[in-house]
């Protein structure tokens, strides 16, 4: 979405993708389950994100993520974004995706799929664009430092990035002090992300085209 910045991905060809990371723990702990966020900027919710995790009779995972944001000035819209997902994990990789996003009035559906090492992605239904093995940029995974390329669901670009671990700080989650591990992305998509103990999402921080912080804050 314009509003954090996307950014252009550029001869993505030519920079190595690593495999899908090992899904997280608190999936260990309780397969179905479902994460909710409210997205706040300069102190107003302008909207929320969620996703919802649940276990197929043949283990696999399929995770389902909505996301809708309005920003609003003297009562008008002046910025909208949905989306609507799914992706498909079996033995801890990705296998399937299919999103709908429309980025305040800019829309795509973006499915892809993974077979031997392989992505085919598809946008609007023009013909496939093939790409390494990569991770969706849907941020409820923590990504190993060695990631360098990420698939964003809004338009299928292959997308580089830089990860780095940047410590462990002490945040607020849900009216509580709670320890959890910072990951910076750079590069194409900058993000600020924090997972607890148990890897999972816990706050977002997007940096906006006008500078501000906007945050996804764990309900």
């Amino acid at each position: 979405m314009r509003i954090v910045c996307r950014l252009t991905a550029a001869l993505v060809m030519l920079l190595p993708a690593l495999p899908a990371a090992a899904m997280p723990a608190f999936l260990s702990a309780r397969a179905d389950q479902t994460l909710t966020y409210s997205v706040v900027r300069n102190g107003e919710t302008i909207g929320s994100h969620s996703y919802t995790f649940r276990t197929r009779p043949d283990g696999g995972t399929v995770v389902t993520i909505h996301a809708t944001i309005r920003v609003s000035i003297l009562m008008v819209t002046a910025y909208s974004f949905e989306q609507h997902g799914t992706e498909l994990w079996e033995n801890d990789h990705l296998k399937a995706m299919d999103f709908f996003t429309d980025d305040d009035g800019l829309r795509h559906k973006v499915e892809a799929e993974v077979s031997r090492s392989r992505m085919t992605v598809s946008v609007d239904g023009k013909p496939p664009v093939y790409h390494p093995e990569m991770l969706p940029a849907t941020l409820w995974h923590i990504p190993s430092p060695q990631t360098n390329i990420v698939l964003d669901p809004a338009d299928g670009d292959a997308t580089p990035i830089k990860t780095s671990y940047a410590g462990e700080d002490t945040i607020t989650v849900r009216g509580r002090p709670l320890k959890a591990q910072h990951w910076v992305w750079d590069g194409g998509l900058k993000r600020d992300l924090w997972y607890d103990g148990n890897q999972a999402l816990v706050q977002v921080r997007i940096k906006g085209d006008d500078d501000s912080d906007v945050f996804y804050v764990l309900k």
